[in-house]
């Protein structure tokens, strides 16, 4: 067989192969604008921690209304409050609209997403009692005190959990 018509007639493999690449750069074409986690790098993120500032972590997917809805008073809670720190966790790995999807809740962030680690690992590093249910937040006091919710939370009791006017 020549050369030439080894590059002519693709086999199985090199179909493979190229089906290979393919995959791995869609899913990794969205993934500049977050730092993707795995098991190790997301079980700080929820711990409790000693920040002297009143913190969120906010765990989101792209298609959820209602975290959608958390990001967008988060948005606002954090132009009031400029000393507050956001971290978000997209729940989910990040494609070519995982990016434009937060952006459109104005909210600026530090933002995660779950990477090729497997998304059961990474779910109970980050909270071992967390069921999967979004949207999920960490509010950190800034004093170490830590409080875990599901569901949506409205603009007064992100307030009142993180001390802010």
């Amino acid at each position: 067989m020549s050369p030439s018509s080894f590059r002519a007639h693709p086999t199985p493999m090199k179909r493979f192969l190229a089906l290979l690449f393919a995959i791995a750069a869609a899913t990794t074409a969205g993934a500049a604008d977050f730092t993707l986690l795995d098991r190790t790098s997301a079980h700080p993120l929820t711990q409790p921690r000693a920040d002297a500032r009143p913190t969120v972590v906010a765990l989101w997917a792209s298609d959820c209304v209602y975290c959608k809805r958390n990001l967008r008073t988060l948005a606002g809670l954090s132009k009031a409050n400029p000393h507050l720190r956001v971290l978000t966790i997209a729940a989910e790995m990040p494609g070519d609209a995982t990016a434009p999807e937060i952006d459109k809740t104005g909210l600026k962030s530090e933002r995660f997403a779950f990477g090729s680690d497997m998304p059961e690992a990474i779910s109970f590093a980050l909270d071992p009692d967390w069921r999967g249910e979004l949207p999920r937040t960490y509010l950190f006091d800034g004093k170490g005190h830590v409080q875990a919710r599901s569901g949506v939370i409205s603009a007064a009791e992100f307030r009142a959990i993180l001390g802010l006017k």
